[in-house]
């Protein structure tokens, strides 16, 4: 896409819809861009009318759904919010997009494996996904409903950090149980990509200058860990910074079922000319930011 696109972001102040606006702006190829974003504050996803009212006034080119409801014990707790938000609300979201003639990119989950035979080298596109949670089943849903789009993207990551909310960001916790100099109980047996949202971002503004990229592609960063493993580098890097303490998965009272190792396979993004960071790199990154105050 050459020429200046019209993009419609769902989700826009989330963490990932706020990386993704700066990353758009920030990059040459999409800087001139028109840009909508939504989120709840707007109107309630799972209301159709609201939603085809709203796309039919910008005309969007593109749209990028990266709106959900991802904690995943709160959709077990509610299985009916977790289906209104991201089953009824991908449905609206793709029907605006068929009604329209929209591109659409959705954004999904490392959650729609069950990590109990991870492939080597993680998970690819084409592994046929098993899901273990509520959660999952939703965005193996949304998937499916997107898929019936000619011109689609579904993007599968995991394991987001690179927010302000330490109750929705593991990596954030780590940093501020650091700064408090207390110990961070930390996940020692479940396994991904950790992923930062800046470059999760980066790579999205990426993808979407190509409009013939289409199915389903993977974006994470390179590495797999548990979160024990990151709270040991981590620490490990910041003066008398409190080692953290290792909790078996099945000691940490999850509700519905985790992924043991949902580590994704990136080949196809890095055929397309586009090599994703190490975790590694990521969370050094990040706390720098946090030190210098810049999250870019």
């Amino acid at each position: 896409m050459s020429r200046a696109v019209r993009l419609y972001l769902t989700g826009a102040d989330g963490m990932l819809g706020t990386a993704l606006t700066t990353a758009l702006a920030d990059n040459p190829d999409t800087a001139d861009w028109d840009i909508r974003g939504v989120s709840v504050r707007d109107f309630d996803i799972a209301d159709g009318t609201a939603v085809q009212a709203s796309v039919a006034a910008f005309a969007p080119d593109v749209v990028v759904h990266a709106a959900a409801h991802a904690i995943v014990d709160d959709c077990e707790l509610d299985p009916k919010l977790a289906l209104r938000v991201n089953i009824a609300g991908v449905r609206n979201v793709v029907d605006a997009c068929a009604r329209h003639g929209s591109r659409l990119v959705y954004i999904s989950s490392d959650y729609v494996f069950d990590g109990v035979r991870t492939p080597a080298g993680g998970y690819r596109e084409d592994d046929i996904p098993n899901p273990q949670s509520v959660y999952g089943l939703t965005k193996v849903a949304g998937e499916r409903m997107v898929a019936l789009l000619d011109d689609h993207l579904t993007v599968r990551t995991s394991w987001l950090f690179g927010g302000t909310d330490e109750r929705l960001d593991t990596v954030l916790a780590i940093l501020g149980h650091a700064r408090r100099g207390t110990p961070a109980r930390l996940i020692d047996d479940q396994f991904s990509a950790p992923t930062y949202t800046v470059d999760l971002a980066r790579a999205l503004a990426f993808l979407l200058t190509y409009a013939t990229v289409t199915g389903t592609i993977h974006v994470a960063n390179r590495g797999t860990a548990s979160w024990y493993q990151v709270g040991e580098y981590l620490t490990g890097r910041i003066p008398d910074a409190p080692a953290p303490q290792r909790v078996p998965l099945r000691e940490w009272g999850f509700l519905g079922g985790r992924p043991i190792d949902s580590t994704l396979n990136t080949d196809r993004l890095s055929g397309l000319g586009w090599s994703m960071p190490t975790w590694q790199d990521a969370v050094d990154r990040f706390h720098l930011s946090l030190v210098q105050g810049d999250r870019r």
